[in-house]
């Protein structure tokens, strides 16, 4: 449970969603961290993994896929080195046989706590909805453009354009119109191409009043 609040006192915190970044006791990690470029990947890589238990090979294959022999493995251990001393904690990630881990005693990941919220059976009411939704606050490292971090991207987005379906559609129930654009007009920012946003939101104008604003989504969706 603890996993998924950013406010408990985590050594490590780190932000993938909308930007990224790196807290330490709570303070921004900059010194040097432009220049670590291959603990960053590591770091981000297991993060998109799901942090828990990724098998080295696979790390290995995503970060040095043209090693030959025994490199990748060495290159993993350095880079592995370098990763733990980055972030000033040897024990942030774990090495278990042929599987690393971040210590969930000592990191928190913002993508991971929303893919966790996202799954929970219980997220079926309003204020779970929009807690889960609060959570994902952009896409998974935007810019990003390596395979794993792509299939990532892709994943969570899917999850959180299904719990802004369901949460509007809950909204529109209670004829909260208002609070249900606003749901919509946030999952076309997050997800330009999602048609059925363009229409829900083009309905909930249409039931406001706002007959301007909803041609002006009909012709934004034209466009996209």
């Amino acid at each position: 449970e603890s996993q998924e609040l950013e406010i408990w006192p985590w050594v490590i915190k780190i932000h993938t969603l909308g930007h990224f970044e790196i807290l330490c006791n709570d303070i921004p990690l900059q010194s040097s961290i432009k220049t670590q470029h291959k603990p960053l990947d590591l770091l981000k890589c297991l993060c998109a993994y799901g942090g828990h238990a990724v098998n080295r090979n696979r790390l290995i294959d995503a970060l040095w896929p043209d090693a030959e022999g025994d490199d990748g493995e060495r290159a993993l251990r350095t880079t592995l080195h370098r990763l733990r001393k980055l972030l000033k904690q040897d024990e942030s990630i774990l090495l278990e046989g042929h599987h690393l881990s971040l210590n969930p005693g000592y990191i928190w990941v913002d993508c991971l706590a929303f893919d966790r919220i996202a799954h929970r059976p219980d997220i079926t009411d309003r204020v779970s909805l929009q807690h889960a939704l609060n959570r994902y606050r952009g896409n998974f490292l935007e810019g990003e453009t390596s395979s794993w971090a792509l299939a990532c991207r892709s994943r969570l987005r899917n999850h959180h354009m299904s719990l802004s379906e369901r949460f509007g559609q809950l909204l529109e129930r209670d004829n909260n119109w208002s609070d249900a654009a606003a749901c919509y007009v946030r999952a076309i920012e997050i997800n330009p191409v999602a048609e059925t946003f363009y229409c829900r939101l083009m309905n909930a104008y249409a039931h406001l009043g706002r007959r301007a604003e909803a041609l002006a989504v009909y012709q934004g969706w034209r466009q996209s």
